[in-house]
């Protein structure tokens, strides 16, 4: 069997990601104020904001071009496709029809390699130029 890779070690690589944004929104169960009143006329901090009086979410605000990186490690997972598994009586009938399957994921040496970030092959472009490209497809879509 032989397997490629779409990049190999020490090659460069642009990597494309999102910017979040973190909003804070009122609290809709204690209108904002960070407590509410009990039957008794006792305050208590909101449970649902801890007393804040605020929310927050984070909000995807486009994609952007990232770090260049050289790449360390190449982790490929393949899988055969398979209609008919084993047979359904015998002690192997947790293995049922596969689908083909194929993943590629690259550690890379500024993000660490063998406990550092994971960046999937649909987040690496060979140039600046490419990822930019698709940072702009992707925040036009």
């Amino acid at each position: 069997m032989e397997i490629h890779t779409k990049y190999n070690f020490g090659d460069k690589v642009w990597n494309i990601v999102t910017t979040p944004k973190q909003l804070f929104i009122s609290c809709g169960f204690c209108n904002g104020s960070g407590r509410i009143v009990g039957k008794n006329g006792i305050f208590i901090s909101c449970p649902e904001c801890r007393g804040k009086g605020e929310n927050s979410k984070w909000e995807n605000q486009g994609w952007r071009v990232g770090n260049q990186l050289t790449i360390g490690e190449v982790r490929v997972e393949i899988r055969a496709e398979d209609s008919i598994g084993f047979e359904p009586d015998t002690i192997f009938a947790n293995y049922g029809p596969q689908q083909a399957h194929h993943k590629e994921n690259y550690m890379c040496r500024e993000s660490g390699i063998g406990s550092g970030t994971l960046h999937d092959i649909d987040r690496l472009w060979p140039t600046k130029e490419e990822a930019q490209i698709e940072c702009d497809k992707r925040n036009n879509d």
